[in-house]
């Protein structure tokens, strides 16, 4: 069934044109039905045609079937006059029996002459698509960056909470060690034997060691352990030199020994002590797990400006140093963080759009460093301008690319890997906040600069 006239009114993009146009389109058209399950358009071949849906509902399926768009009847698809698609970026498959009229490339400017109407009419048709299609990437875009981000604060997060929940699991035990060993001290020294130990466990003063001189204190410790009668004097040895002991520090409890005039009392004392800085090593755990668990969730919060206004005067330097963090992960894989942070004043900005700024700029020197380099952020100020340098020991962008790199969908990232719009929108973002973004690059030295008005 042919298709008439009638059916090219049922278009809302035809709908008021002329019969004479409208039997134009007919007579230049190539009408064809299809089946369902049916494929209309083969993905990846040439976008050689315009579609006008007069029947059925057409599926559009991207991204190995993993995303759909429907065509329902009254739409216009494929290529259109002025679009630069090349080839079909999906397959399209009939939902159910449909009627289609193609409109060629040939005819397309044929077609502008013979309907001048026509023309603003599908002009406005692409920029709506490539409006809507920008979006759609845009979303993806934060999508895979917020997937990220979760990924890493994951990774960041799991380490201190599995450090507090083992530590925790072994206080019990130590607890319980400590009061037994307790009570056997205390009817060996006495309360005030007792007293003088813990007044004497105040003095010691954790210092910091490098691997050589660490191992030599453990070998010290366990041989002077040994000699006194603990029972495990090399398991020991790690425990105690993280705590400051040292042998002087122990050769120290002899005259508290003598004091007491109980000879027996030194591998009781020791026993105590051990289980006393067992207990204490593990309470340092957990409070340190759970410091390091809210400082990530206090830097989140601030990341994302949570339960706080859009629109603020903010400290560009603490929205950084809040990126880093939760970059954490990545960075202690042979990555080197320089900071070279001048005195600068507050600026008036969206502190949350700003942070995507960095996080896109720092997750893409990240990414061209890969394993190892040096990651160097600098700010200053200058006049009434903030500057911030966010550079990488990369291997450089290539000089004839450069003038590019913040073109949406442009991308030198291998195929799934990038959609081309992270620095189109960082690019938005800076302008939005009459801003200025640069990029200087050579191999090895690659450097975002990102200026930002006070006010």
């Amino acid at each position: 069934m042919s298709p008439t006239i009638t059916d090219l009114r049922r278009v809302p993009l035809l709908s008021d044109l002329e019969d004479s146009d409208l039997e134009w389109l007919i007579a230049h058209g190539q009408y064809q039905e299809f089946l369902t399950g049916a494929t209309v358009v083969e993905q990846g071949t040439p976008a050689n045609r315009m579609v006008i849906m007069l029947e059925g509902t057409l599926e559009f399926r991207f991204n190995n079937n993993t995303e759909a768009l429907h065509i329902e009847p009254g739409n216009i698809t494929g290529v259109l006059p002025f679009s630069r698609m090349t080839r079909f970026a999906g397959m399209g498959v009939a939902l159910s029996p449909i009627r289609v009229l193609f409109i060629y490339k040939e005819e397309f400017m044929p077609m502008l002459g013979a309907i001048p109407a026509l023309a603003p009419r599908l002009v406005g048709l692409l920029t709506d698509r490539v409006r809507n299609f920008s979006q759609q990437e845009i979303r993806q875009e934060k999508l895979a960056s917020l997937g990220k981000l979760s990924a890493g604060l994951a990774h960041e997060m799991n380490n201190p909470a599995s450090a507090a929940r083992r530590a925790s699991a072994q206080l019990g035990e130590a607890y319980a060690d400590l009061e037994i060993r307790s009570a056997r001290v205390g009817e060996l020294i006495g309360l005030v034997g007792l007293q003088k130990l813990l007044s004497y466990l105040d003095s010691l003063q954790p210092r910091p060691l490098g691997a050589i001189g660490r191992s030599d204190l453990e070998n010290e410790l366990g041989a002077w352990l040994e000699n006194h009668g603990a029972t495990k004097a090399w398991e020991w040895a790690a425990t105690w030199a993280d705590a400051g002991v040292t042998v002087d520090w122990l050769v120290g409890l002899h005259p508290i020994k003598e004091e007491l005039n109980n000879p027996q009392a030194m591998p009781h004392i020791l026993d105590w002590l051990e289980a006393t800085l067992r207990t204490r090593a593990l309470v340092r755990v957990v409070e340190d797990s759970t410091e390091r668990i809210a400082r990530l969730v206090g830097a989140i919060k601030s990341y994302s400006y949570m339960d706080q206004i859009p629109r603020q005067t903010l400290d560009v330097r603490e929205g950084l140093e809040n990126t880093l963090a939760i970059f954490g992960y990545r960075l202690r894989q042979g990555i080197r963080v320089v900071r070279d942070y001048r005195e600068i004043p507050r600026i008036e900005a969206h502190g949350s759009e700003l942070n995507q700024v960095w996080t896109n700029l720092i997750d893409n020197a990240l990414d061209a460093m890969g394993e190892e380099g040096t990651l160097h952020i600098r700010t200053a100020s200058e006049n009434s301008i903030v500057l911030v340098e966010i550079g990488d020991s990369g291997p450089g962008i290539p000089a004839e690319i450069q003038d590019r790199i913040f073109d949406p969908f442009f991308t030198t990232k291998e195929v799934g890997k990038g959609t081309g719009l992270g620095l189109d929108m960082v690019r938005q973002i800076v302008q939005r906040h009459q801003g200025s973004i640069r990029v200087e690059s050579r191999p090895g030295d690659t450097r975002f600069q990102i200026r930002l008005p006070i006010r």
